[in-house]
């Protein structure tokens, strides 16, 4: 009888410790989902619609950390009105109550230009319409982030560090980051913004490298696609570029620094192109071009365990978990 209960107390004891090692591993990793280049459709914006549209039932069912939105939440052949661009902040603030972080695309301020649309605007009157309207006007998306910090000079560059992970976004779009396909502005003027854009970036990497201590990996999150091919292949934008250019050379030197520097992972996140795929760069860099664009109608969950220093990031589609691709072509 008494080597039954010792039998059982030692199965009992074995299942406790693999129950509560599983668990800790479980809770040791956080998950994030990243939204982009959506909603473009009705169809879209049904899938994100709740209750029952099928991501937002799936983004609440597994309860992420945050949501990130990486810009383009309307399509870049809809004109960008006062009345289209509300209605659309209001569809993202309705998925995941307080708790969204978003940062700029092209098709929702440097591409308002087009002569293609119904209504055509100053890009730059329209980049000020949307800071305004998606970062200082009631109700904000992240009103829920507690400690959640904002660059002053660039108040849509976001950081929030939450259980020793660090979320940050960096306002970098498409169009070469506003330096091509200027059309209603003063060239000049759209010049100096984009000038003080990668000033106020760099300067943002600079100040989350300062607080290394207190995070233990790191996701960037932006629009422009950096690493597409025809990006790479272009010549440096200079004061005279009418054509795709290369705006985003010290980013991607300043991304391998960073990871370097940190001796962290580091996670760099972005929409923009259609390609959804997932792919380690360098030490302690890894890169995803995330869901979306019209391609792949999906959201992207990015768990990170720091248990898992190899793997520290596990990518995956929720609707289709055989995604993402595995190194980008695009």
């Amino acid at each position: 009888m008494l080597f039954s209960l010792n039998l059982w107390q030692k199965r009992a004891c074995l299942f406790a410790f693999l129950f509560f090692t599983t668990a800790s591993t479980a809770l040791s990793a956080q998950t994030v989902v990243i939204l982009a280049d959506m909603p473009y459709s009705d169809k879209e914006k049904l899938m994100l619609q709740g209750p029952d549209g099928i991501l937002y039932r799936l983004i609440n069912e597994i309860s992420p950390s945050v949501v990130m939105h990486l810009g383009d939440f309307k399509s870049g052949g809809k004109s960008c009105t006062d009345t289209l661009l509300k209605e659309h902040k209001a569809l993202l603030a309705q998925i995941y109550l307080g708790r969204v972080i978003y940062t700029p695309g092209d098709n929702d301020w440097t591409d308002c230009d087009r002569s293609s649309l119904r209504y055509s605007f100053n890009e730059l009157e329209r980049l000020d319409f949307l800071i305004t309207l998606m970062f200082k006007t009631p109700p904000l998306l992240d009103k829920n982030l507690t400690s959640l910090t904002s660059q002053p000079v660039q108040i849509e560059n976001k950081l929030w560090i939450n259980e020793r992970l660090a979320i940050s976004t960096l306002h970098l779009v498409g169009t070469s980051n506003g330096r091509i396909h200027i059309d209603k502005s003063k060239r000049e003027d759209a010049l100096k913004k984009a000038d003080h854009r990668d000033k106020a970036n760099l300067a943002w990497l600079e100040n989350i490298a300062d607080k290394t201590k207190e995070f233990d990996a790191l996701i960037i999150g932006f629009q422009a696609d950096i690493y597409q091919q025809k990006i790479l292949q272009s010549n440096t934008c200079d004061s005279s570029s009418l054509k795709t250019c290369d705006a985003f050379a010290m980013y991607r030197q300043a991304f391998k620094q960073l990871a370097k520097r940190i001796n962290k992972p580091v996670l760099i996140a972005h929409g923009d192109t259609g390609e959804f795929c997932f792919e380690k760069l360098d030490h302690n860099l890894w890169h995803l071009n995330a869901a979306g664009d019209f391609r792949y109608l999906d959201a992207t969950k990015v768990s990170f365990n720091k248990e898992s220093p190899e793997q520290p990031f596990t990518v995956t589609a929720l609707i289709n978990p055989t995604l993402p691709n595995i190194g980008c072509l695009n």
